[in-house]
């Protein structure tokens, strides 16, 4: 795999004003321990009649996609490829709840057809004409992860010049109630939808290039910890939440380091969903495009931080059993 990958474009929704990069300087704060995203402005991107038809997370979908690509200056991507962890849960809810109350005589059609979790990646598919590879993961808190890792290596190795990756989740009330029984180690739950752009071509645009995507099953700490290094992993974005039952396992690889890494956050702001993971990958990018790293997202002291940030590496894990590892690398190295 003799080509490279570069980050061309980002766009997300989520509980930080949207589309745009305000968090950076200005993030928006919460008390509360669930929160729902801010919703964009469709206009510009979604005509009125359809947006009456689509839920939340359709409309984020399309917002960001859009987005993303107007500001790659490239209009029919390559492939399509989404992470979802739950996929359209509003419309599933509504669709089994019309099930229930007025069995299978009665059904709605366009419920049934906008709750699958390939929906998402199809809509945005249809409405761009892209007739391309169109694919979704999902897997939980490692969907993003295996849609970029899809992407990367199909740019590396020359089958597509260019990808339109993404990771989209919502959380409903009662998904709410459910994530907190079902997932103790969450802390802050909110929701968000991210889509960038990827290429194999690197010009003035570029944001940063994805240097390395690794998905590691049920590993010990020491697996991970042996693949980093001080030259190439010297800042980590962890999936910190401040909860002793997530946090454990990254302080365990922390412990098992011949060298003291930066450590950086992003879930105290942005909150805790299957598709967080995609928000760390937006921090990091946006971190070595402006070359500066924001106060609230540090755990260290500031002496520990590097001068020139050159490298950046997203360690995220899901129920402590699936681990992603992201090397993010300057475009001016």
């Amino acid at each position: 795999m003799n080509n490279r990958c570069f980050v061309k474009s980002m766009a997300q929704v989520s509980c930080q004003k949207p589309l745009c990069d305000e968090w950076f300087d200005s993030p928006c704060r919460y008390a509360e321990s669930y929160v729902r995203a801010i919703e964009p402005d469709t206009k510009g991107f979604i005509l009125p009649a359809e947006a009456r038809r689509m839920s939340k997370i359709l409309k984020r979908t399309v917002c960001t996609s859009i987005d993303a690509l107007n500001k790659s200056g490239i209009d029919h991507p390559d492939a399509i490829i989404t992470g979802t962890g739950m996929g359209c849960m509003e419309n599933s809810e509504k669709f089994l709840i019309d099930l229930s109350r007025y069995g299978e005589s009665c059904l709605k059609p366009t419920l049934f057809m906008q709750s699958t979790h390939n929906t998402i990646s199809s809509l945005i598919a249809i409405i761009l004409k892209c007739y391309g590879y169109n694919n979704t993961y999902s897997h939980k808190g490692i969907s993003f992860e295996s849609a970029l890792l899809d992407a990367w290596m199909q740019i590396r190795s020359g089958m597509i010049r260019n990808a339109l990756i993404g990771a989209h989740d919502e959380v409903t009330p009662f998904m709410r109630l459910v994530m907190e029984r079902t997932h103790p180690e969450y802390s802050f739950i909110s929701e968000s939808s991210m889509s960038a752009m990827l290429s194999s071509g690197k010009d003035d645009d570029s944001i940063c290039e994805v240097e390395d995507v690794r998905i590691f099953h049920r590993p010990d700490p020491a697996e991970i910890a042996s693949v980093l290094t001080e030259e190439s992993d010297e800042i980590l974005i962890l999936g910190l939440n401040g909860n002793e039952l997530n946090d454990r396992p990254y302080a365990e690889i922390l412990a098992r380091l011949t060298f003291p890494p930066a450590i950086l956050r992003y879930k105290h702001i942005f909150g805790e969903n299957f598709s967080s993971p995609a928000i760390s990958f937006l921090a990091g990018a946006t971190i070595l495009s402006r070359g500066s790293v924001p106060d609230f997202m540090k755990c260290n002291s500031d002496d520990t931080f590097p001068v020139n940030i050159k490298r950046i590496t997203l360690i995220n894990h899901s129920d402590s059993s699936e681990w992603s590892m992201i090397r993010l690398k300057s475009c001016c190295n």
